[in-house]
């Protein structure tokens, strides 16, 4: 047992250091949780974010004093608090590191604070190599739907823009560039095929300021496969819960 106080909206214990949690942090039950349970050591532990990333993170990421560094800068970034919380409720959390990673390799710096905030609310997948999952539609020849002759969109193949050629206002919601979307957004698409495409987190250029405007443009993505039925996932409302 360490010497500790719990306030309305805080945690502390003084343990090697002196620890405080706030109640907004996405641990903040589990700590109180292992206190009141006498697990003082799974406490600490999730109190002392370095420990608990650095189990996770290759070369290129450390943990320093809190702070992420990524090849010895800083990063601050939406999805640090996520790997946190997916960590402490035992997720594997490497495919959020490699996106973290690849991340840091765009050269937008406006497009590594809003992406991960996009990615979210678009429930959009990751791979375990951290790479992002998006859907796009094309003719039935498998050509663009915009020219019907630039792009053939066929399985495995991949697709290039120079970066400086793709619009990067994030305003904008048609202008060049390779246009992917959400799985919400493809009803707003035309086209007879329906393709699941893969793009780095470094070849997103621009990211719309409105998040539920669920379409990105890119400079390079590559094309997994065709989808015959996308299903739509819905929300399941109060209503349509079974009592018991």
């Amino acid at each position: 047992m360490y010497p500790y106080i719990i306030t309305s909206n805080s945690v502390t214990v003084v343990a090697d250091s002196i620890l405080t949690m706030t109640a907004t942090h996405p641990d903040y039950s589990s700590v109180l949780a292992h206190i009141r349970a006498g697990n003082w050591d799974e406490a600490v532990l999730l109190m002392t974010p370095r420990k608990t990333v650095e189990s996770w993170v290759d070369s290129n990421i450390s943990i320093s004093d809190d702070t992420v560094y990524y090849k010895g800068r800083p990063v601050s970034n939406a999805v640090v608090p996520v790997i946190l919380k997916m960590k402490s409720e035992g997720f594997d959390c490497q495919p959020l590191m490699r996106f973290l990673e690849r991340l840091q390799d765009n050269p937008s710096m406006r497009s590594r604070d809003q992406l991960w905030r996009f990615v979210e609310s678009n429930s959009i997948t990751i791979t375990p190599e951290g790479m992002l999952l998006f859907y796009k539609k094309v003719r039935s020849d498998w050509y663009d739907c915009h020219t019907g002759k630039t792009h053939k969109y066929e399985p495995g193949s991949v697709h290039t823009m120079p970066r400086p050629s793709v619009d990067d206002d994030p305003e904008k919601t048609c202008s060049a560039g390779l246009h992917v979307c959400s799985l919400s957004y493809l009803s707003t698409f035309g086209g007879d095929r329906t393709i699941l495409v893969e793009v780095c987190p470094a070849d997103v250029v621009a990211v719309p300021i409105d998040y539920q405007n669920s379409k990105v443009r890119v400079s390079r993505l590559r094309v997994v496969r065709e989808i015959d039925s996308p299903v739509q996932m819905r929300t399941v409302e109060d209503s349509d819960s079974i009592p018991f």
